[in-house]
Parts: structure tokens; C-alpha cells; sequence
């Protein structure tokens, strides 16, 4: 799993990444809105997932055939599905950074050995 995430970067990156993994929740929940209710209780998983920093790759990509699937339909303006998608690709490609799930189950560990 760890082939699927660069690095995990603290501090001011990870909390960067963090706002962008909100951020493309909230225009998965904008492109969402006018769907009927079951479909938008469905889309809830990936929300949730992608906020929480739960395997963010595959989520992310998730969002970008959403936004492209809105905007084939027409049910989504040219200008915001491009920056939905932009923002979805660049989480997807970026990574979910330290402060995510996925950094705690698939993160680099420190391994200590007792000395003789």
C-alpha cells in the first residue's frame, strides 16, 4: 500500500493537505446536491473517507470522474467542474499527508532494537 502515497508531510504541508482533502469533500457533497436521496446518502462513504484521509487515492479519483461525469452531463458549469477536478487530481497525486488515516495504517514506522 505504500507504493499508492509519496510521503506523509508534517507541519504546515500536512495541514495544507489537509484543507485540500476538505475542500474536495466539499465539492463532492456541492456535486452531489441535486442527486436523489439515496445517491446522496451514497456519496456520504467517499465524503467521510476523503475528510477522515481514508485511502485518499482512490477517493480522489473517485471525485475527478464525478466532476467529469457532472460536467459531460452538463449538470455542472465548465469553470467549477475544471477546479473540482484540478483539486481532486492534485490530492490524488499529493497524498494525504500526516495528519490522515492513512498515514496512521499505512505510514513509515520507526523500528527500535534492544541493544545486546
Amino acid at each position: 500500500m505504500q507504493r499508492l502515497f509519496s510521503i506523509f508531510p508534517q507541519g504546515l504541508p500536512g495541514c495544507g493537505l489537509a484543507l485540500l482533502r476538505i475542500g474536495v469533500a466539499a465539492a463532492v457533497v456541492q456535486q452531489t446536491a441535486d442527486l436523489d436521496t439515496p445517491l446522496r446518502v451514497a456519496a456520504l462513504l467517499p465524503v467521510a473517507a476523503l475528510m477522515a484521509g481514508l485511502l485518499t487515492p482512490w477517493f480522489a479519483a473517485l471525485g475527478v470522474a464525478l466532476a467529469l461525469l457532472q460536467a459531460a452531463l452538463g449538470a455542472f458549469a465548465p469553470l467549477p467542474a475544471a477546479i473540482a477536478v484540478f483539486h481532486a487530481a492534485a490530492l490524488g497525486l499529493l497524498g494525504p499527508g500526516a495528519y490522515s488515516l492513512d498515514a496512521r495504517l499505512f505510514g513509515r514506522r520507526r523500528l527500535t532494537f534492544p541493544r545486546p
